[in-house]
């Protein structure tokens, strides 16, 4: 039997411009909302309540929790700084610092251990911060993935990042818009793909999700770099759509500009098509969280990044 879904809450009242991001914490007690508004909100996820606000300059344009713990997440913004949050939820007190990391908008960013990997247009950077004095230090600037003759003359485009391997050996997985992708340390050259627009790394690390910019997402092994799915759906407007693993790796949400969103399961096929409401221009910029009515809930810190506008 496919799990089925219905409308739990809908988290309203934190942005005023579209979202570009959403994370849930390590155990799903809270959820995270960056928008281009300059706010990066935390919400309370069972009962939809907004905990903290953290209002800025520039448009935050994605997130990521802290594995450790539920206290602190990083997230990028436009103007090419990484901001940390730390709150005491007990306290109802929340604390900021940031620096400055890229001269472009930071799109991406991961985080394994006390490692950090950004991602902003073409630049692509690895930090280590003291957990101690949260003092950051850039160990590497990643250089750019090889060209061939069928890509020289085309945009070098970060479009996701992930850390896979081991606590002692981690690995970074970087896929770009034209030049496929790359595993550093230990080269993943998955030269058949094309345009990767947007992808997802399986909890496991061994399946990539990649969206393209036609017609839907393909699935990969990241070990035999062979292909275990095609998931066709109507993307729209050519141009990047998000893809996300969700319940631990078994089911697949893939975005679209055509105002739907769609949940795969890897065995039985398309679940579930959810369709976002249309808007005026009045309409405040809200996040829609639904509960899943078969299966238990995966504990898997994940995150959706892409505009919407519910």
């Amino acid at each position: 039997m496919g799990r089925r879904y219905k409308e739990k809450t809908i988290l309203s009242g934190g942005h005023d411009k579209a979202v570009a991001s959403v994370a849930f914490s390590l155990s799903g007690n809270y959820v995270a909302t960056a928008g281009l508004d300059g706010r990066v909100c935390v919400w309370e996820a069972e009962e939809g309540t907004l905990l903290h606000r953290y209002s800025g300059k520039s448009a935050a344009l994605c997130l990521a929790w802290v594995p450790s713990g539920e206290e602190t997440l990083l997230f990028g913004t436009a103007d090419g700084n990484i901001g940390m949050l730390t709150m005491a939820i007990a306290l109802n007190d929340l604390s900021m610092s940031g620096f400055w990391a890229h001269r472009k908008p930071i799109e991406h960013i991961a985080v394994t251990g006390n490692l950090l990997a950004s991602g902003a247009f073409t630049e692509l950077k690895v930090w280590r911060w003291h957990p101690l004095g949260w003092s950051f230090r850039c160990e590497q600037s990643l250089p750019e993935p090889p060209k061939t003759s069928h890509n020289e003359h085309d945009e070098m485009l970060v479009t996701s990042i992930h850390w896979t391997g081991t606590e002692y050996h981690p690995l970074l997985l970087v896929t770009y818009m034209h030049h496929g992708c790359q595993c550093v340390s230990c080269p993943l050259c998955l030269s058949y793909l094309f345009d990767p627009a947007r992808a997802s790394l399986s909890p496991d690390g061994s399946l990539l999700a990649i969206s393209n910019l036609a017609t839907g997402f393909d699935v990969y092994r990241t070990d035999t770099e062979q292909p275990v799915g095609m998931y066709r759906h109507d993307v729209g407007k050519r141009q990047p759509t998000p893809v996300l693993f969700i319940h631990g790796g078994q089911a697949i949400v893939g975005g679209s500009t055509v105002g739907a969103v769609n949940i795969w399961d890897m065995k039985l096929g398309k679940l579930h098509a959810l369709t976002v409401p249309s808007v005026s221009p009045r309409t405040r910029y809200n996040v829609k969280l639904l509960n899943q009515l078969t299966s238990p809930r995966s504990g898997s810190c994940s995150s959706y990044s892409g505009l919407s506008r519910l």
